[in-house]
């Protein structure tokens, strides 16, 4: 396993670099860098400027009429909001599994978070607050708290998030909202329609997400392939994943569209569906338009004993 530090952000040379859903072009741990700041944010007491890296154990802080966006080279976004501290406490990346670990804390104020990272990598997204960790392998989701440790809240828009509380784990679900205070846990229950419009607004401004089956190119041109409709690309074995090939460009009509899961299992169809058992997956789509261009795209699949999400 190997920790993102200050070292690490001299030797990366050439690691590519922006502010949205661009991947590293290694598989190795995120470089953190704050790609926007508004007004006086301070990293561990000294102003923070824009394209600082963001090393293990730093503590970013965002005083009223203030906010910034930190920026994963893999992918993962977190935006603080005015009144807000969080302190990274370290980005590891373990290759064997092909792992993003992602672990920090919210000491008290907003967040808002992207937790992604591209289709041949995992992620593993983890905020704490007060000792209540809250685990993502790449949902969106807002996290607040008073600063007390005691009391937050929890508002899912993409994928699940999960918490432990008490010793009983929640996984609170895509539109859904979660309270926690000193007398206990609510249900998760689905957030109000103006609180999940304001969040896509967020969403949106931060830029697209790898969780959202895009459209592709109209027909005409070079045929392009993509890998939709999966939310969770880890599970718990067996793990039933379904998936959904989306097109565009070529001659608008396709003759073949296959799919191979690994194993020698396959399947043909604009959908599919597979139960996979414990191990790491390789799943391929392939494309072929009625004039014989063709396409491909894949996609890793994760199963676990226990993956905590």
């Amino acid at each position: 396993m190997r920790i993102v530090n200050a070292v690490k952000a001299v030797v990366v040379v050439g690691l590519i670099l922006l502010t949205g859903n661009a991947a590293s072009a290694f598989d190795d741990a995120s470089i953190v860098r704050a790609t926007r700041v508004d007004g006086a944010v301070t990293l561990d007491g000294a102003p923070l400027k824009e394209g600082t890296v963001i090393t293990r154990d730093a503590k970013v802080e965002a005083p009223a009429n203030a906010a910034a966006v930190l920026t994963w080279s893999n992918g993962s976004m977190v935006e603080l909001y005015p009144g807000s501290s969080l302190v990274l406490r370290g980005v590891i990346f373990e290759a064997d599994r092909k792992l993003e670990k992602s672990l920090l804390a919210l000491e008290k104020g907003r967040v808002f978070v992207k937790a992604q990272v591209p289709e041949h990598l995992f992620a593993h997204f983890e905020i704490s607050v007060g000792g209540t960790p809250f685990m993502s392998q790449g949902a969106e989701f807002a996290l607040r708290t008073d600063g007390s440790g005691k009391e937050f809240s929890l508002w899912s828009l993409l994928g699940v998030v999960v918490t432990e509380r008490q010793g009983a784990r929640i996984r609170v679900n895509e539109g859904e909202q979660l309270v926690l205070s000193a007398a206990g846990a609510s249900q998760p229950a689905p957030m109000p329609a103006n609180t999940k419009e304001a969040l896509q607004k967020t969403s949106q401004r931060l830029g697209g997400s790898l969780l959202v089956d895009e459209e592709l190119a109209p027909p005409g041109g070079p045929l392009v392939a993509k890998i939709g409709g999966v939310r969770n690309r880890r599970g718990n074995a067996p793990y039933t994943v379904k998936f959904k090939a989306l097109t565009g460009g070529g001659s608008g009509k396709l003759k073949a569209i296959n799919w191979q899961f690994g194993g020698g299992a396959g399947a043909d169809g604009r959908e599919a569906e597979y139960t996979f058992t414990q191990g790491v997956y390789v799943v391929v789509l392939t494309v072929e338009d009625e004039n014989g261009q063709k396409a491909s795209a894949q996609m890793n699949i994760s199963v676990e004993q226990d993956c905590g999400c």
